[in-house]
């Protein structure tokens, strides 16, 4: 019969009836938890918006006020005495009227490529800039044939504002040059700048502000003309400037190109060139200024979009219309903000807040014009990330926090799956849940999870808030793992090289060491047996250590090859019944407290006072490993060698010539040690 030794076996003992079919749970209870704006704002969002304070809320309704305009871009829009509103377009150079009934016309088609800028006087005159011929239109209420007031060397114009005394002020390029436009037709140039083009224009307080592009410079000029530079932002240009109370003033930047006239429809913007370690790029922000009446400079808010390209002020918030995505943000004066709406067009270009109440937004890409309602959609969702929990894991109760107005609900359904994206092979979603102190969990078990809200409301008025949704799970019970288990004679390594106190090797000193791993985090205690390699029957060495290593004193075992076990449970974090151990067995290792022998140490003298010295020495256990001699009163050890040059045997034969020695009488001292670290020292004269 053939035997073999299995010197790694791994035993997993079970601590339930093997006839039980319920799962194994760790006791330990996982919760994933979501409430900022950042991870709240990872998942899906159908017509709900995420504030910067992380409140998920709907969003206001859209109305479609002129869908087709065959336009690309709506510049501007301005709006006259009777409550007609009027946009700009390009890249047809249009000015459409919409009446106060909705009813859309076209007003003006111009020879040029665009309509950037409008005003209208007290006499609904109708001024218009134009480009690329830089041109300032003056067109009649009625519509009837315009009248050019302005035909400068300029390409465009930007913006147009009136001061208090009903003087129009053109801000343009590529020149960089605000003129000035008197109500009876005089033109002068009123600031010459250094920048390629002034973009925004406000009146306020009896100044003129204005904004370039280029180094994105805020100007300040007086009625008499007087120039300072407020601020010089750093930015591609400063988009738009408003008024805001107590004599503020807010400038919206860009840091990337915004759309330009006669421009086609734009490709997605490159956010920049990818990071050193390959990640990929920080997608460029642009941001809101505010510049109080003393000129002290602040930034706001940094828009989470690229670009921001209209903003009002409404009451004691800033609407702002940005681009690429279309959203419409409320900002407050401490920088917190939550998205409006969604526009189904890239950019909100222009903004104006009618004269019945109305705020009304104009698009690029395409060029199409909204109202923006106080009342808000119906119903949104909010589906999160999918969560991994690393392991299969039984599911909880789902908590969530939030407020729900009369005629407001909100309600939360999971699905589950064992794939990091849901798939076809995910369970369907959950029923609505909609407790919100714990609903429970009915998705199946699985590794991954995900929620999805849905916030609803029958009033117009009102909406819910959700504000925070917690997830509780618990793993299956995974089995613990041992590996590389390993004996040493002295201490464990880690404690030789940190040179701990009483870390030196000492033979009869053995120490094991091994690693232990348990997915479910649970903590771990091991118990430690051996037993002679023909025994049965395993003896208690030390029990319940938490650490993955121990020393003992061999001496008190006598000589022979053993091996070790250690077992592993995770009791501690764990109801009994639901533990699970798990047992390692070392590979064989040797005892030997036993010193090699050597016998008597003999000389041969040679001529010219030369000796040959030898000496036979045995072990009975442990194979020879090393050996060296002193003779008479050296300081230093010299290694010693056998006849064949390998020191590997329980049995070898040392041999050595000494040097030419002087004197009658020598002494040579002969220590050997064998491979268990025992050791064994000899003297003789010669």
């Amino acid at each position: 019969m053939i035997t073999c030794h299995c010197f790694f076996r791994i035993f997993i003992v079970v601590l339930f009836t093997l006839s039980t079919t319920s799962p194994i749970f760790a006791v330990k209870t996982a919760t994933w938890t979501q409430q900022s704006h950042k991870n709240l704002a990872s998942g899906t969002l159908e017509s709900v918006a995420i504030s910067s304070k992380g409140e998920v809320m709907l969003t206001h309704k859209l109305k479609k006020i002129v869908d087709e305009t065959e336009e690309l871009y709506i510049w501007c829009l301005a709006e006259d005495s009777l409550g007609n509103i009027y946009a700009g377009t390009g890249n047809k150079g249009k000015i459409y009227k919409v009446a106060p009934d909705g009813q859309f016309s076209l007003f003006y088609n111009s020879p040029e490529v665009s309509i950037l800028s409008l005003a209208i006087d007290t006499q609904n005159n109708i001024y218009a800039g134009t480009a690329p011929s830089g041109l300032v239109y003056k067109i009649p209420a009625g519509g009837n044939t315009p009248t050019t007031i302005l035909n400068a060397d300029e390409n465009y114009v930007w913006s147009l504002t009136f001061d208090k005394s009903g003087n129009l002020y053109a801000a343009t390029g590529t020149n960089g040059k605000l003129y000035k436009i008197t109500s009876d037709g005089k033109v002068d140039i009123f600031f010459d700048s250094d920048e390629t083009n002034l973009t925004s224009l406000l009146f306020h307080n009896d100044n003129i502000y204005a904004g370039s592009d280029g180094k994105g410079t805020i100007f300040r000029i007086d009625m008499n003309g007087t120039v300072s530079v407020i601020h010089q932002t750093g930015q591609k240009e400063v988009r738009t400037l408003v008024a805001g109370k107590n004599g503020d003033v807010f400038a919206g930047t860009v840091t990337t190109q915004p759309p330009q006239p006669g421009q086609g429809k734009p490709r997605q913007r490159p956010s920049g060139p990818p990071t050193p370690d390959g990640r990929p790029p920080e997608p460029k922000k642009s941001f809101i200024y505010r510049i109080t009446s003393d000129n002290v400079v602040s930034r706001l808010w940094m828009a989470p979009d690229p670009l921001v390209l209209s903003m009002i002020m409404e009451e004691e918030n800033l609407i702002v219309g940005t681009g690429d995505s279309g959203k419409v943000y409320q900002v407050d004066m401490d920088g917190n903000f939550v998205s409006l709406a969604k526009c189904e067009a890239g950019q909100v270009i222009a903004m104006h807040k009618a004269g019945s109440g109305k705020l009304v937004l104009a698009t690029g890409n395409t060029g199409k014009i909204f109202e923006l309602a106080d009342g808000y959609e119906a119903t949104g969702t909010l589906t999160s990330v999918s969560h991994d929990t690393k392991l299969v894991s039984q599911w909880g109760k789902i908590h969530w926090e939030g407020s729900s107005p009369e005629g407001t609900t909100i309600t939360l359904a999971t699905r589950s799956g064992n794939t990091d994206k849901p798939d076809n092979t995910w369970s369907n979603w959950s029923e609505e849940l909609s407790i919100p102190e714990g609903s429970q969990i009915t998705s199946p078990p699985a590794r991954f999870v995900q929620w999805r809200s849905t916030l609803s409301t029958s009033v117009a008025t009102a909406a819910p808030i959700l504000k925070k949704v917690r997830v509780a799970s618990v793993h299956f019970n995974v089995t613990p793992n041992i590996g590389d288990l390993k004996i040493h004679i002295g201490p464990p390594p880690k404690e030789r090289q940190n040179n701990k106190p009483g870390s030196s090797k000492n033979n009869k000193i053995r120490s094991a060491t091994w690693k232990a791993i348990d997915r479910n985090g649970d903590k771990l205690l091991f118990t430690i047996y051996y037993k002679e390699i023909n025994e049965k029957n395993w003896k208690l060495m030390k029990k319940e250590l938490t650490s993955p290593s121990h020393t003992w004193d061999s001496t008190s075992m006598p000589n022979g090859q053993y091996e070790l076990k250690v077992e592993a449970t995770d009791k501690l974090s764990n109801i009994a019944s639901e533990a699970i151990s798990i047992e390692k067995i070392s590979d064989p290792f040797d005892i030997d407290n036993t010193q090699p022998v050597l016998a008597a140490i003999k000389s041969n003298p040679t001529e010219d006072s030369i000796f040959q010295i030898s000496c036979v020495v045995t072990d009975e256990l442990s194979p020879i490993s090393s050996a060296s001699y002193k003779i008479d009163s050296a300081e230093h050890w010299q290694a010693m060698f056998s006849e064949d040059g390998i020191l590997d045997s329980h049995r070898e034969v040392l041999l050595l010539e000494t040097k030419k020695l002087e004197g009658e009488e020598h002494t040579i001292t002969i220590m050997v040690t064998d491979a268990s670290g025992n050791r064994s020292v000899a003297r003789g004269r010669f």
